[in-house]
């Protein structure tokens, strides 16, 4: 007899939550995070709770130094980034939008993180070539736009050191990376660039890679050669 096939993503909701209850993964300053950006009336599209540890535990288990966010919204993620960091260590992340940066600065200050962190606000796109000559960064976050998923992922082919990590959220795309057909240009855009993001990490020399099966998708890649 053959034996049952693992589910490859938890489905149930009660074992989900002995997960949180044992790991406890939002302390006081995480929480306070999400209800300023409620307050400031931001989008409500922070990486979940038991995703910004698993943040904090990649870059804490490559000993990360410098590190690359593209999509800085409230400053969740990147106090869970910074949190990783040593004393020393350098977050550079990226934010769109003006009123998004001061919220996250506000947000690095009050984790006690600030002096990690550079906030550069403008198109990512654009603003990355400002850190290029820091290079090579060992970590990268993207939670940003998803049509531009494989442009950054052709930076950190180049900017990011062998045995240097790369993870992407939202790589499921809400379920769009199955469709065939969207409502909107934007869905289109959305899911055409994960699918291509995910499956040029998926089979480049370059990287070796895999899916977190978390709610929303988080794919993670290790940089294997130049």
């Amino acid at each position: 007899m053959s034996p049952p096939v693992k589910s490859f993503a938890c489905n149930n909701l009660q074992l989900a939550q002995y997960a949180i209850d044992c790991f406890h993964p939002e302390d006081e300053i995480l929480s306070e995070i999400r209800t300023r950006a409620v307050q400031e009336k931001l989008p409500n599209i922070h990486v979940g709770s038991m995703d910004g540890l698993h943040l904090e535990i990649l870059i804490r288990a490559i000993s990360a130094k410098r590190v690359i966010e593209i999509g800085s919204l409230a400053g969740y993620s990147g106090v869970c980034i910074a949190r990783a960091l040593p004393s020393d260590g350098e977050l550079h992340t990226f934010e769109l939008h003006e009123k998004n940066a001061r919220v996250c600065a506000d947000s690095f200050t009050h984790a006690g993180v600030g002096a990690k962190v550079t906030i550069h606000q403008g198109q990512a796109l654009e603003k990355l070539a400002d850190v290029e000559h820091l290079a090579p960064f060992d970590a990268m976050f993207i939670d940003a736009d998803k049509s531009n998923y494989p442009n950054y992922l052709t930076w950190a082919e180049k900017l990011l050191r062998v045995g240097g990590t790369l993870i992407a959220d939202n790589t499921f795309a809400w379920g769009l990376v199955l469709q065939a057909t969207f409502d909107t240009d934007s869905q289109r855009r959305d899911a055409e660039g994960v699918r291509t993001f995910n499956h040029q990490v998926a089979h480049s020399s370059k990287w070796r890679a895999t899916m977190l099966p978390t709610g929303e998708g988080l794919t993670v890649a290790v940089k294997v050669s130049d």
